[in-house]
């Protein structure tokens, strides 16, 4: 085990070779620039009771931030990925070598938007490159932005005037939000401070008394649309969980002084790494560390945490709401499955209600999508009780706006199955999307084989799934990103990608191309 201030970093024998030797050097990196600052056992600040407060905003100026905000997107947003757009130079804009589709954002009046990343090895970085894509139309041709040098777009969202806003978390853990013209030409970058963190439950002196993001997850952090005003969730570097409520006006763009809401009080996570291996598949070891977020018609936000039960245990101390972990059967081993914590705040930032989502064996979130008086949260969860990794299986669970649980649902395929993406289509029903049939080491973290694209409909919460077949791809394919309408779903992701152990002996075959499609219903 290492040890960082109070917390502890486990690190789980994974029964394969792989390059521990040069995931330290990452572990160390985190370490010296003093990211995982733990907490200490007693609460050395009062309570907080959930309700806003106030945040800063710094306009951040460089010369990548100069030359992004000038003449359209960044002329240089592939520059870390020399096999970038190779497939789009060829004429076939589905497919983009180099780089794997994270967001696709749909416009009834424009080219859809992508967030797009390049996969990198967690051996050699925390984060690898990113952009925003504007794909080409009878309107115009495509348009790129990147972040400036060393920041990584951890989201992306669009707002009904076409303008776009980002939130971009740079290398040293600092966060920034950024608003952008409906062309991606740079309006404003402004970093996001927050002294308040200092005055939260069981901070004290010996971490940052400021914001930072979380070391662990490149993208700890979420932004969603309120009309032209964002939503922004960040797991921070002492494990809480802070919503940031923020406007953009004026030619300028510039940002307004946040308002703030501690959605989770920090508490002593511990998170489990590999001993072995260069990629995270599915961004599952570090899940417990990023907290999916939307917004719905109404201005509501809701944000899913992936929570053990002393996670509860400290929401429950600061908020005094009783919720209990999800138990499991008194005939099974009695390890400390996790669940899901679901959070609904109003369009101030104020807290509606919490609620305990899962299933008796080990969940984990990894979308939440809420619309039409109903909200969905999908991801994966553990088909066998404890600690077995054997297979995991897709998990969706929905709630009406009000908090009350209409169905929660593990489903199963062929072998295991994850869902990264959701939507609630507007003739009802839900539209996820994932990966499945890889398999994972029983006893570790590894994903050992390849998984192939998943993309269903549920006609009703608790209907079977009908699923789409869609064209395989070599290696590894996920589909991470779904938009469904009552005609079409639009859905992207990548194939050809890695898992764990594909870039152990050789760095390079960490690499995927990205996918775009739409499939009629």
């Amino acid at each position: 085990m290492l040890s960082a201030g109070h917390r502890t970093l486990m690190l789980v024998p994974d029964r394969r070779p792989g390059l521990l030797p040069g995931l330290l050097p990452a572990i160390g990196a985190l370490l010296s620039i003093g990211l995982v600052a733990g907490c200490s056992g007693s609460a050395a600040r009062p309570p907080g009771d959930g309700s806003p407060g106030d945040a800063s905003v710094e306009a951040v100026r460089s010369d990548d931030a100069a030359q992004s905000s000038e003449g359209g997107g960044d002329a240089d947003a592939s520059r870390d990925s020399p096999t970038a757009d190779a497939a789009a130079d060829a004429g076939d804009p589905t497919h983009v070598a180099g780089w794997s589709v994270r967001k696709r954002l749909r416009s009834t009046a424009g080219p859809d938007l992508m967030l797009e990343e390049v996969p990198f090895s967690y051996t050699v970085t925390l984060v690898g490159a990113s952009r925003l894509r504007l794909l080409a139309d009878v309107r115009g041709p495509e348009r790129q932005w990147a972040p400036p040098s060393g920041a990584y777009i951890a989201d992306a969202c669009w707002h009904p005037s076409g303008e776009v806003s980002a939130v971009l978390i740079a290398a040293d853990r600092t966060v920034s939000l950024a608003r952008l013209r409906a062309d991606l030409t740079m309006l404003s970058v402004a970093a996001v401070h927050d002294p308040a963190i200092a005055g939260d439950p069981n901070v004290n002196d010996t971490g940052a008394q400021d914001l930072l993001a979380n070391g662990f997850a490149p993208d700890a952090a979420r932004i969603a649309a309120n009309g032209e005003d964002v939503v922004a969730v960040v797991d921070t570097s002492w494990n809480s969980v802070v919503a940031y409520r923020a406007s953009s006006s004026g030619a300028s763009g510039a940002w307004s002084t946040p308002s703030r809401t501690l959605l989770e009080p920090p508490s002593a996570l511990v998170p489990f790494l590999p001993t072995s291996g260069s990629f995270d598949t599915f961004g599952a070891i570090v899940a417990w560390f990023r907290s999916p977020l939307d917004v719905d018609e109404q201005g509501f936000a809701y944000v899913a945490v992936r929570a053990d039960p002393s996670r509860i245990a400290a929401h429950v101390a600061v908020f005094h709401d009783g919720l209990a972990p999800v138990l499991p059967d008194a005939s099974e081993p009695p390890v400390p499955d996790g669940d899901i914590l679901l959070s609904k705040m109003d369009a101030l930032g104020a807290r509606l209600w919490s609620r305990v989502v899962g299933t008796p064996h080990e969940d984990e979130p990894y979308a939440v999508r809420a619309h039409g008086g109903v909200v969905a949260v999908v991801g994966r969860t553990r088909r066998l009780p404890g600690l077995d990794n054997t297979t995991w299986d897709a998990f969706a669970a929905v709630l009406s706006a009000a908090g009350e649980s209409i169905v929660t649902r593990p489903i199963a395929f062929d072998s295991s199955a994850i869902f990264l993406a959701v939507d609630l289509p507007p003739g009802g029903g839900l539209v996820a999307a994932g990966s499945e049939g890889w398999q994972q080491n029983p006893s570790g973290l590894s994903v050992v084989t390849y998984g192939v694209k998943l993309l269903v409909a549920l006609a009703a919460f608790d209907a079977p799934p009908v699923r789409w077949t869609l064209a395989p791809g070599p290696r590894h394919n996920e589909i991470r990103t779904v938009v469904a309408g009552d005609a079409a779903v639009w859905f992207g992701g990548h194939e050809d990608g890695p898992i764990m152990h594909t870039g152990d002996g050789d760095l390079t075959q960490i690499h995927a191309t990205g996918v775009l499609g739409t499939i009629a219903r």
